[in-house]
C-alpha cells in the first residue's frame, strides 16, 4: 500500500510540475503576444508621425512662399489683405500640426517605455520558464512538501503555510516575479546564516546534516536554542557551543525571551506548533507580530519513524543541502528495510513495552507495536484493548523481553522500586530488561534506523549481535 501511495504521490508531483511549466509557458506566450501588439502599434504611430512631418514641411514651404509674396506687395505699398489672411490660416495650421506632432511624440515615448517593460518581462518569464521544475520526493512524511523551479524552492510547512526559499543574491526582478507568482507567507534566503531552534529534535536533524555532509557552517548557523541550557545534550559540539556562548539559550519554548531572540537577528526560526494555553500558539503569533520569519516543523506528529526522519529534507533546503539530505534519507530507508527483512523470518519473542508514572501504567501505542513487529517481535498484550497492571501481572510468565519506555532508571531494582510486583515478571527474573536512554527523545527521530537496529539487537542478539547502544540501555 505504501509503495502504491508513494507512486501515486510521485505521479501527482510530476503532473503538478508539468502544470506549473505549462502555466509558465502560457505566461511567456502571452507576454510575447503583447510585445508584438506593441510593436505594431508603435509602427502605426510612427507612420502618423511621418505623415505629420511631411504635412508640416509642405505648410512651412507654403508659409515661406506666402511671406515672400506679402513682403513683395508691402514693398510696393499695396495691401494684400487676402494674402495676409492666407498666411494667418497657414500659421494656425502649422501650430495645430505642431501640437499633434508633440502628442504623437509623447505617445511614441510611452509606447517605447511600455515595449521596453514588456521586453524585460518577456525576458524574465523566458528565464523562469527555462528553469528545471519538479518536486523533491517525499515518501513517508505527510505534513510537508517541497517543489522547486531551478534554485528557488516552494515549501509547505506543518501548518500548510507557503515558504519561498530563494538563493542569496537572486536578482530582485526574479524575486518579485516569484513573490507575485506564489504569494508566500514568508521568504527565506538560503543558505541561512543565523537560525533559532525551538526543539532538541530539530537540532538533531540539523546536527545529522552537519555530521554527514561535513559542513561546519551548518552547525555554526545555529545561534539560539529554546530551553538550550535545560537539556542534557547528547551532541557534543552542541553542548560545547552552548557552554561557550556560541549558541544562546533564548528561554523556554512556551515563552521565550523575545528581546534576546530578536537581537540574534535570525534568518529563520524553526518552531513546532500545538494549540492551547500550554502550547506554542502564543509564541507563533508573537513571532508573526514581530515580523520574525518562522517555519513550523511538527515532525513528531508523523505516523511513522521514517516519516519523522524524512523532515531532514525540509531542513536541508535552508542549508543548500537538499541533494545530500535525499542521499542520507535513502541510506536510512535502505538500512531500515534491510533490518526488517532480516527480522521477518526469525522467531518472535513476546515483548512487554510500558512505563509506570504516578501509579498509572502507560502501554505501547500503535506506532510502537508496529516497530516491535518490524524488529521481529510480538507485542505481548495485542489481544487487549486496555492494558493495565492487572493484565501485565496476569501474563508475568508469558513475556520474554521488557522495554521500560522512559529513562531515569539504571538498574532493574529501580523499576522494582516503582512497582514491587514487577519483580515477578519473567524478563525481570532473567535479566532481559531494557529502558530508554537519556538520548532517546533527542536523537530517535533523526536516527530511526538506529532505533530499529538496537531493537533487533535486543530481540535477536543471536542474529544481530549487539553493538554500542545509543537509544536504549540494558538494565542489570
Amino acid at each position: 500500500m505504501n509503495n502504491k501511495l508513494s507512486t501515486a504521490l510521485s505521479v501527482v508531483a510530476v503532473i503538478l510540475a508539468a502544470v506549473a511549466a505549462a502555466l509558465a509557458y502560457q505566461a511567456y506566450t502571452t507576454t510575447q503576444t503583447e510585445v508584438k501588439a506593441l510593436v505594431e502599434r508603435l509602427g502605426k504611430v510612427q507612420q502618423s508621425l511621418d505623415a505629420l512631418s511631411n504635412s508640416l514641411a509642405k505648410l512651412a514651404e507654403e508659409a515661406r512662399s506666402l511671406k515672400a509674396e506679402v513682403g513683395a506687395v508691402n514693398k510696393t505699398g499695396l495691401l494684400a489683405e487676402q494674402l495676409q489672411r492666407r498666411l494667418e490660416a497657414v500659421a494656425r495650421d502649422v501650430s495645430k500640426l505642431a501640437e499633434e506632432a508633440a502628442a504623437l511624440r509623447a505617445e511614441v515615448r510611452a509606447v517605447n517605455n511600455t515595449a521596453a517593460a514588456a521586453y524585460a518581462q518577456a525576458k524574465l518569464v523566458s528565464e523562469a520558464v527555462s528553469r528545471p521544475a519538479g518536486a523533491v520526493p517525499v515518501k513517508y512524511a505527510k505534513l510537508f512538501t517541497i517543489s522547486y523551479e531551478g534554485d528557488v524552492y516552494v515549501l509547505t510547512d506543518a501548518m500548510g503555510r507557503k515558504i519561498l526559499a530563494v538563493p542569496r543574491g537572486l536578482p530582485q526582478d526574479l524575486l518579485a516575479y516569484y513573490r507575485a507568482k506564489y504569494r508566500p507567507d514568508v521568504v527565506v534566503e538560503y543558505p541561512v546564516k543565523r537560525v533559532v531552534v525551538m526543539a532538541s529534535t530539530h537540532v538533531a536533524m540539523i546536527y545529522r546534516l552537519y555530521k554527514e555532509v561535513r559542513r561546519p557552517d551548518i552547525l555554526r548557523s545555529v545561534v539560539g536554542i529554546m530551553w538550550g541550557r535545560e537539556y542534557s545534550w547528547h551532541m557534543p559540539e552542541v553542548a560545547a557551543m552552548l557552554e561557550n556562548g556560541t549558541i544562546a539559550d533564548v528561554g523556554p519554548a512556551s515563552s521565550p525571551n523575545y528581546e534576546r531572540l530578536t537581537a540574534l537577528k535570525p534568518d529563520v526560526v524553526f518552531v513546532y506548533f500545538y494549540p492551547g494555553p500550554y502550547g506554542t500558539e502564543a509564541v507563533v503569533n508573537r513571532l508573526a507580530q514581530l515580523g520574525v520569519p518562522y517555519v513550523v516543523v511538527n515532525e513528531f506528529q508523523e505516523p511513522s519513524p521514517l516519516g519523522r526522519a524524512e523532515w531532514i529534507k525540509f531542513f536541508a533546503v535552508f542549508f543548500n543541502a537538499t541533494r545530500d539530505a535525499v542521499r542520507i534519507f535513502d541510506a536510512v530507508e535502505a538500512r531500515w528495510n534491510s533490518l526488517a527483512v532480516l527480522a521477518a523470518d526469525l522467531d518472535r519473542p513476546r515483548v512487554a513495552w510500558f512505563t509506570i508514572f504516578g501509579g498509572v501504567l502507560y502501554p505501547a501505542g500503535p506506532q510502537v507495536r508496529e516497530l516491535i513487529r518490524l524488529a521481529g517481535g510480538r507485542y505481548a498484550y495485542a489481544n487487549y484493548s486496555r492494558v493495565d497492571l492487572e493484565v501485565v501481572l496476569k501474563h508475568r510468565n508469558d513475556v520474554d523481553v521488557l522495554i521500560w519506555s522512559s529513562y531515569g532508571v539504571s538498574t532493574i531494582q529501580d523499576i522494582v522500586k516503582v512497582e514491587p510486583r514487577l519483580a515477578e515478571l519473567r524478563p525481570v527474573i532473567l535479566g532481559r530488561v531494557y529502558a530508554y536512554s537519556p538520548a532517546f527523545y533527542q536523537l530517535g527521530n533523526a536516527y530511526p534506523e538506529k532505533l530499529l537496529e538496537e531493537l533487533v539487537w535486543i530481540l535477536h542478539p543471536e542474529a544481530l549481535p549487539p553493538g554500542n547502544f545509543t537509544l536504549f540501555v540494558h538494565l542489570r
